[in-house]
Order: C-alpha cells, then sequence, then structure tokens
C-alpha cells in the first residue's frame, strides 16, 4: 500500500519535479509494541515474582493488565476494537457476573472484581492479536520464540540439578522452600521462569507448535532446526511433567499431519529434517545428565500412571473427570466468581488454595453455578468452535500451518485452569497467534484507515494503482485531481 498525497502530487507535476510518494506511517504499530510486551511480561512475570522482585509477588500478579488496557485504548482509536458476538456477550456476562457474586454470592469486591479479571478482562486480546499482527510479524514472533527455547532448556536443566534452596528454584516472594513440584528420584519438577511447572508445561508445546508452523512455510534454517528441535526434546525428561509430553506430541501430530495435507513433504525438505534430526537427536544424546532425567521421567510416569489404573484411567479419565465431574454437584447459584482461584482463597481465608474445585470446569460451575457457569461454558465453547472454524477455512486455502497453532489454542481454552495467572496468558496469547495464523495471505491489499487531515486530502491506493497514476499525471494524461 502506497498512500500519496494530492497536494504533493499537485506541487510535483506544477513545477516539473519527479513526484514524490509519501511514506505509509504504520498506524497499529505501538498496538504491536504493546502485545510484544504482553508477550514478555507473561514469559517473566514469575521470575519477576520469585527473583528480582519478590517484595511485590502479589501485586505483580496483574502486572499484564495495564498493558492489555493500553492495547484496548490504543484500539479503540485506532478502530480495530474487536466488535462480534463473542465480546459482546463478554461485556453482558462480566457485569453479571460481578453482580452476582457482590450480592447473592461471597460479597467480597476484591474478589468479585478479580474473578471478573480472570474470566473476562483479557479476552478482547485475542481478537486484537489476530487483527494486528502480519505474517512476518508471526514469523519472527515464532523465529524468536525457538531462539529462546534453547537457552531455556538450560535453565530447566540448572533447576533440574540444583537443590530447591537454590536461587534459580527460589518460590514466591523469594522463599528458600523452592518452586518445584515433586517429581521422582529426589529430583523436582523445573518451574522454568514461571511461578510453577503449570508454564513450561504450556510453554513448550507453544515452542513446538511455532517449529511446525516455521517448516511448513519453509522458513525454519537448519541451524535453528536442530538445536530448536533438540530443546524441545529435551525439555521432555528435565521436567518430568507428562503435560508437557503430551503437549508436545498432541502438537507434533498435528504439525505431521499438516506437513503432509500441505504436500510440503518435498525431497528437500525431508533431506533438511533429517539432517535437522540428527542434530536435535545429538543434543539429546550428548547432554550430560540426559539418562539420569529419564529415569526420573520413567519413575514419575509409573508412579503417576501404571499404578493409577494405567494411562486410560490417569489421563484420560483424569481430563474428561474434570470435564464431566463437576457437573454432578452444580447449584442453581454458585458461590461467586473469583472464589476459587488460589488469590481469592487466599484474600478469604489467608492461606492459598484452590477453593471448591481445582479444574477450570469445576471451578467456573462452583463459582456460577447452572445460573452463570453454563453462559461462561457456553461463551468458551462458542469461542473455541470459532478457532476451529477459522482454521478449518484456513487448511481449505491450503494454509495448513494454522493447523499446528490450534492445538494449544484448544487445550488451553479447553482446559487451561484461568483462574491462574499463567494459563489465563498461555490461553491468551495461543488463541490470539492462532487466529493470526489462519489470515487469508492472499486477499488483495485492502486500504489502510488513516488518521483525516483538515488541511488536504489523502489518497491511499495500492502501490501498483499508485504508480501508475503518478506516471499518467506527469505525461499529462490525466488531471492531477483524477482518481480522488
Amino acid at each position: 500500500m502506497t498512500v500519496v498525497s494530492s497536494a504533493m502530487v499537485e506541487g510535483s507535476v506544477n513545477h516539473g519535479e519527479r513526484p514524490r510518494v509519501a511514506s505509509q506511517a504504520d498506524p497499529f504499530r505501538l498496538i504491536r509494541m504493546g502485545i510484544w510486551l504482553y508477550l514478555f511480561l507473561w514469559l517473566i512475570e514469575g521470575g519477576l515474582r520469585r527473583w528480582f522482585l519478590p517484595g511485590l509477588a502479589t501485586p505483580l500478579l496483574v502486572v499484564r493488565d495495564p498493558v492489555a488496557l493500553a492495547i484496548y485504548w490504543l484500539a479503540l482509536k485506532q478502530g480495530v476494537w474487536p466488535r462480534n458476538i463473542l465480546v459482546t456477550a463478554m461485556l453482558f456476562l462480566a457485569p453479571l457476573s460481578w453482580m452476582l457474586a457482590t450480592t447473592v454470592g461471597h460479597g467480597n469486591l476484591v474478589i468479585a472484581t478479580y474473578g471478573v479479571r480472570c474470566d473476562f478482562l483479557h479476552v478482547p486480546l485475542i481478537f486484537i492479536i489476530a487483527r494486528v499482527m502480519r505474517r512476518k510479524d508471526l514469523d519472527g514472533l515464532c523465529k524468536v520464540a525457538l531462539w529462546i527455547s534453547i537457552p531455556y532448556t538450560l535453565l530447566l536443566i540448572l533447576q533440574f540439578y540444583s537443590p530447591q534452596s537454590a536461587w534459580v528454584n527460589r518460590g514466591l516472594g523469594g522463599s528458600t522452600g523452592g518452586a518445584g513440584f515433586s517429581g521422582a528420584l529426589g529430583k523436582f519438577r523445573p518451574p522454568g521462569t514461571f511461578s510453577f511447572i503449570t508454564g513450561p508445561a504450556q510453554l513448550y508445546p507453544m515452542f513446538c507448535a511455532a517449529w511446525f508452523y516455521l517448516l511448513c512455510r519453509r522458513k525454519l534454517s537448519f541451524a535453528l532446526m536442530g538445536l530448536a528441535g533438540g530443546a524441545i526434546l529435551l525439555a521432555i525428561p528435565f521436567s518430568i511433567s507428562r503435560s508437557l509430553l503430551f503437549g508436545e506430541l498432541l502438537v507434533a501430530s498435528a504439525g505431521c499431519a499438516a506437513l503432509v495435507a500441505g504436500g510440503s513433504l518435498t525431497p528437500q525438505l525431508l533431506g533438511r529434517a533429517a539432517i535437522g534430526g540428527v542434530i536435535a537427536l545429538a543434543i539429546v544424546v550428548l547432554t550430560p545428565g540426559t539418562s539420569e532425567a529419564f529415569a526420573a521421567f520413567g519413575v514419575r510416569w509409573k508412579s503417576a500412571t501404571t499404578q493409577h489404573g494405567g494411562m486410560e484411567h490417569a489421563i484420560l479419565g483424569r481430563v474428561l473427570g474434570g470435564i464431566i465431574e463437576p457437573f454432578s454437584t452444580v447449584g442453581t447459584i454458585g458461590s461467586g466468581t473469583g472464589i476459587s482461584t488460589q488469590a481469592g482463597q487466599k484474600l478469604l481465608t489467608g492461606e492459598r488454595g484452590f477453593g471448591e474445585s481445582e479444574g477450570e470446569w469445576g471451578r467456573i460451575l462452583a463459582e456460577g453455578g447452572v445460573l452463570l457457569g453454563f453462559p461462561i461454558l457456553g461463551f468458551r465453547m462458542l469461542l473455541l468452535a470459532f478457532i476451529c472454524w477459522r482454521t478449518c477455512r484456513a487448511m481449505l486455502r491450503a494454509q495448513f500451518e494454522a493447523l499446528p497453532m490450534l492445538v494449544p489454542a484448544a487445550q488451553f481454552l479447553l482446559l487451561g485452569q484461568w483462574g491462574q495467572t499463567t494459563s489465563l496468558g498461555s490461553s491468551i496469547i495461543a488463541c490470539g497467534i492462532c487466529l493470526a495464523s489462519t489470515k487469508n495471505i492472499r486477499q488483495s491489499i485492502n486500504p489502510v484507515c488513516m488518521p483525516k487531515s483538515r488541511h488536504r486530502r489523502t489518497l491511499v491506493f495500492p502501490v501498483d494503482h499508485a504508480s501508475e497514476l503518478i506516471s499518467r499525471q506527469v505525461n499529462g494524461l490525466v488531471k492531477p485531481t483524477e482518481g480522488r
């Protein structure tokens, strides 16, 4: 797109000078900067609360909220605030949820506000990310993510071998008790830069999705393919996390399906993948202590899976049970939004906990009951259906790189604990990036909305149209005012 000012064209033609084309300003630049800041704060939020600003651990729970509000203000100013049925439903459910919590629920204004923040405040950001992030922004974001995965895995390895009292394993508020959850063989599940293992378990499937996204678009170099691939694989044993393993397996399955369906498995790509795979496997095999990590992961798998009825009961039963069981105990009116979050329990009882339910579906139904819990779950399912529909449309246009992006988005939207700040952030980011990856890259260039000027009119044309018009004006074939 090129922005052409009629005054500039007329002046150039009248004075015999070569016409100048005004440089196009990016109206969404500040919004994109805000999105990058939101991503950065999500990644380091736990580190700030554990290492650098432990005294502000509680206020830093909402450190991303001012950034989200600033993005909303800029979106309204630039005319890209999302206007759809989902945002409209959110604007109806949010005040209703707050009102019921403060009147017939727990009655605590602060907890009710925090609950509304968890369930609704960040949702519009999904659509803003999808609206303003361009294809080159997504490519750059995925490359940055994969380069980050390399030192991040090294951090997990360091935390795996360090005692819980070490600085890298400090808990919230700088606690020397450690932030790692019990793993196996005396090792703990490392939290990375997050507060708990939940962060890495959601981060690495997103790394994996970025890896396959770039591979589908043939923008993954040998070095990044091997190094990042090795780091993503190496995180599995050192995390001692089954959730991380299954997340990566699901994304890898979708990524392979996207490669096959998109016809991307050319001999050249297979050769590159083979070289990258050799590099990745070499990293896994040659990394010191890998055997100990695999042993710990194996013991963890056996104790948490085999001894609890096998994989079907331990994994599928846990997932399906978390969705189905809360319906058997749901009441007509719940206890009020926010009360089953850890922050809500801390404010209400002085102790950390999950209140009536740790699972997301149980939390929503316990807090909202039939009256409000069902509409909120319906809102989530409608959002999930919309993202799946957009992904299917993208695949019909042969944009199969959106498929691996769908997996973490659907997983976090369906099962993510939005009452926990890390899970909330990963859900919003994954859904926004997935929607952004579904945009039609073959559609024609649309006019850009530019601020109106009081002093002169501005013409907005595609590049080829603007160049042709200027050329014809210079040669005297048309008047300078033609095309307005």
